[in-house]
């Protein structure tokens, strides 16, 4: 199987995640990324622990002793959150262009942002790539950081990491409802919606 801009007419579709006019789907998964937030959060700052236990300590500080301080943090988290999310979209999008060779779509829609090749069917291995690329790839970088990066760098660093991580939860979703799919098996990425088609008789 290869990826295809024209469905096999032995396929049919199993179902779709769809977050268009879905505030139940998106409440959902936003309590389920709080809770991969604080996962991450213990996984990414022990395995620092483990890499630079000397100089933990001093590189976890943020300072919230004036104003001007609390209002830095505040920024730092933005700023570092947005860049997170074109870092994690850019990602998928390498990967959508890697296996179709058509630049994919890129979209903000307020609460989530997405990267999407609507035109595009890929297999299931393909687009489990795809879709694990941006939490599998940034965070094997970013331990491989740890070990190297000025301590002064380790809060930004974990920030990057963690809201990643439990940026990844829709991902996360449609990746484990793959897998429970048969290898005949195509997804459809629209950015806020992915429908998967198997083929007739597949097992």
């Amino acid at each position: 199987m290869k990826p295809t801009r024209n469905l096999p007419e032995a396929f049919h579709t199993v179902g779709s995640f769809d977050l268009r006019n879905n505030p139940k789907a998106l409440l959902q998964l936003n309590l389920w990324g709080f809770v991969l937030f604080a996962l991450s959060a213990w996984g990414f700052i022990a395995a620092l622990y483990l890499l630079r236990p000397g100089e933990i300590r001093a590189g976890l500080v943020f300072g919230f002793s004036s104003l001007g301080h609390i209002l830095q943090v505040v920024v730092v988290i933005l700023v570092v959150t947005a860049v997170m999310i074109v870092v994690h979209e850019a990602v998928h999008g390498l990967f959508f262009w890697l296996f179709t060779h058509s630049v994919p779509r890129f979209a903000f829609k307020g609460v989530y942002a997405y990267a999407a090749a609507p035109d595009w069917y890929l297999p299931k291995y393909e687009y489990l790539v795809v879709a694990l690329a941006p939490l599998v790839g940034l965070s094997a970088i970013g331990i491989g950081l740890m070990a190297v990066v000025p301590y002064t760098w380790f809060t930004v660093l974990l920030l990057f990491l963690v809201t990643n991580a439990s940026g990844a939860i829709g991902d996360l979703w449609v990746a484990g409802w793959l897998l429970r799919q048969p290898d005949a098996c195509y997804a459809n990425d629209l950015g806020d919606a992915v429908t998967l088609y198997v083929q007739e008789g597949a097992a």
